[in-house]
């Protein structure tokens, strides 16, 4: 039994076959991948019409043969540049490893090998002591969840999960809307079951998925650009975005402004060298650790409501730091 059922693997079975001097015919070979004689001879077909393959039938020996043997088929063209793309692409997905995207992904990196040409000039080995990939590891994410949340998506059907959050476990019927992944998490937009509004919920903290028979019965359209066009890190729920002013000192002004921290952000010099940043975006609570992060050289100047958050939460911290056990 083969491992894989795409035509791309099967016609570069079939050629290695015929350059080999075998003499494979539709029957064998529909065996062999365990396919039909109809979905065999439509490979024939592709590999001499599409292919360009010298292919001819043998009635002595019963099956198929080249009748230029020098024939090979055509090599996927990739100049260096690409090349080093390739390989690169392939080494940044260890920071997907213990995600169900990949294997997948890996398979994907394994195909496009296989049709490259022998001749390779530039070494992975080599390549690689260059090149370095580091993130933060992503919330794993349990493969029977991540298989039943797809599959309720492309049937669109409803689900019963059970949902771990700050409060403990609870379960819930919802329809699945829209999976996204927002800095290397997986989130998964949901409309309740009896509700009109769109949720956000952490795909690792689905705990149990499954599936019903009812279909989902979506009210309204879910406008995925729209959703996370104000998202501020990983959080793109429904609470209504916000206005957000913060000043940055001058010692970090040119460290701040090497990132782009929302797509739609305006800057703004300020005298001495500092800089404001201001943006419209959901998530008071990720907006607040991203202020805080930068401690003293931080302002917020507006919204007030996040201006007197932050002064608590200082209060408490200092209250913590004197506390005594």
């Amino acid at each position: 039994m083969k491992r894989s059922k795409t035509q791309a693997e099967r016609l570069l079975d079939l050629d290695r076959r015929l350059r080999n001097g075998e003499s494979p015919n539709c029957t064998s070979f529909a065996a062999e991948w365990e396919i039909s004689t109809k979905t065999a001879q439509r490979d024939f077909d592709f590999l001499r019409d599409r292919m360009g393959a010298p292919l001819e039938y043998d009635a002595l020996k019963r099956g198929y043969f080249y009748s230029e043997p020098t024939f090979m088929m055509p090599a996927v063209q990739l100049n260096e540049g690409e090349l080093v793309a390739l390989l690169i692409g392939s080494k940044a997905l260890e920071q997907f490893q213990g995600t169900p995207m990949a294997e997948k992904l890996t398979a994907v990196f394994d195909k496009l090998s296989a049709l490259l040409p022998d001749n390779i000039t530039v070494r992975p080995e080599e390549l690689f002591t260059r090149f370095s990939f580091t993130a933060p590891p992503a919330m794993p994410i349990s493969s029977k969840v991540w298989t039943a949340v797809v599959q309720a998506l492309e049937t669109r059907q409803m689900i019963e999960i059970q949902y771990r959050n700050w409060s403990g476990e609870k379960t819930a019927r919802v329809a699945p809307v829209h999976l996204a992944n927002l800095q290397g998490d997986w989130y998964l937009f949901v409309q309740y079951d009896g509700f009109d509004n769109f949720r956000q919920l952490a795909l690792a903290r689905i705990q149990t998925v499954k599936l019903l028979s009812k279909k989902a019965d979506i009210v309204g359209s879910f406008d995925p650009k729209k959703e996370l066009s104000n998202t501020f890190s990983r959080f793109a729920g429904d609470n209504k975005a916000f206005q957000v002013t913060v000043q940055f000192h001058s010692e970090i002004a040119v460290s701040v402004l090497e990132r782009q921290w929302h797509p739609e952000q305006k800057v703004k010099n300020l005298k001495g060298g500092g800089v404001e940043i201001s943006f419209e975006a959901k998530g008071d609570i990720e907006i607040k650790r991203w202020v805080m992060a930068y401690g003293r050289y931080a302002k917020v100047k507006s919204p007030k409501w996040l201006k007197d958050d932050i002064a608590e939460e200082v209060r408490a911290m200092l209250g913590n730091a004197g506390s005594r056990k």
